[in-house]
């Protein structure tokens, strides 16, 4: 496991070697297999037992003199890829991390070139709420730009079958949405410090993050209702494409309706008296072309189609 004391990494095997060395506020980073030395080394006993699926989700529970943190950082809206869970256990002295993510390298990283020379626990895991929220920006930009995208493939006169894409982000956004809301409220209950283990300047950090996860969960009911706006869109032109060709084909109908009245008349077993003629035929021929000529040009004017 890795700890962070002093602004200064090391890498204990044992938790006798740990306390033997680090007395006072520090980050123990550990794998999953390795963090039962981890919680020793902190002087953290277990009282619930966690399941791999409740590992998998968002959740806080308050234990004895310690808090338990469980979260996933991985991109919500890629169904492709599994969940990282990250399991978080909190005291006055320590904070332990246990999982395997680009992201608590980032968090090392972060701790390591911050400004004050010591962090406390609850500063360090304030740092660790900031960079998961942080990734997230470029995941809604990038969803913004694909709706932007959408909006202008719908305007087009030429429509496509854009009913998938729309599924798709809608399906994306809602998992964002209860992503962000299931991290606003663990970060309020964590403000409720049942174990008295922050003081008002660490509950202030926490509200920040609570903000940021505020905003970011603001952002995704903003896309979703800019997205019905363009679902809307796409539906109308749909409607005014369908009116289109119910126009089209009810201007052909009209056209259409006098020669078959036409054909109808001279196909009845009557004698007409206009049949006795040899021109009977070729005048009804001209007179049905220039019908149709004045018709098509008739509805040409008026744009009907």
């Amino acid at each position: 496991m890795i700890v962070i004391f002093n602004k200064e990494e090391k890498f204990y095997s044992s938790a006798e070697a740990f306390k033997q060395s680090v007395n006072g506020p520090a980050a123990i980073i550990a794998d999953f297999d390795e963090k039962d030395i981890a919680l020793n080394s902190a002087g953290i006993t277990l009282l619930p037992v966690f399941t791999d699926i409740e590992r998998r989700v968002i959740r806080f529970e308050s234990g004895d003199d310690y808090d338990y943190i469980s979260l996933f950082a991985s991109t919500p809206t890629d169904n492709r890829k599994e969940p990282f869970p990250i399991e978080i256990y909190i005291n006055k002295k320590f904070l332990i991390v246990a999982g395997s993510n680009p992201i608590i390298d980032r968090w090392r990283a972060d701790i390591l070139a911050h400004t004050l020379e010591q962090l406390t626990p609850p500063q360090m895991l304030s740092l660790l709420f900031n960079q998961i929220l942080s990734r997230n920006h470029d995941i809604l930009d990038a969803i913004e730009d694909n709706i932007e995208m959408l909006e202008e493939r719908v305007t087009l006169k030429k429509l496509e079958d854009n009913s998938k894409d729309i599924i798709s982000i809608r399906k994306q956004l809602l998992s964002l949405k209860r992503y962000f809301e299931e991290l606003y409220l663990l970060i309020e209950e964590l403000e409720e410090n049942q174990n008295n283990l922050y003081t008002k300047e660490h509950l202030k950090v926490f509200h920040v993050q609570k903000g940021k996860a505020n905003r970011l969960l603001n952002t995704v009911i903003s896309l979703r209702d800019y997205l019905s706006q363009v679902h809307e869109t796409y539906q109308n032109q749909l409607d005014i494409g369908l009116n289109n060709t119910m126009q089209f084909f009810t201007v052909v109908t009209s056209i259409i309706l006098p020669l078959t009245l036409i054909t109808g008349w001279y196909g009845m077993n009557l004698n007409m008296p206009e049949l006795r003629s040899s021109i009977t035929y070729t005048s009804v021929i001209i007179i049905s072309l220039v019908y149709v000529v004045i018709a098509v040009i008739f509805c040409k004017k008026k744009g009907w189609f």
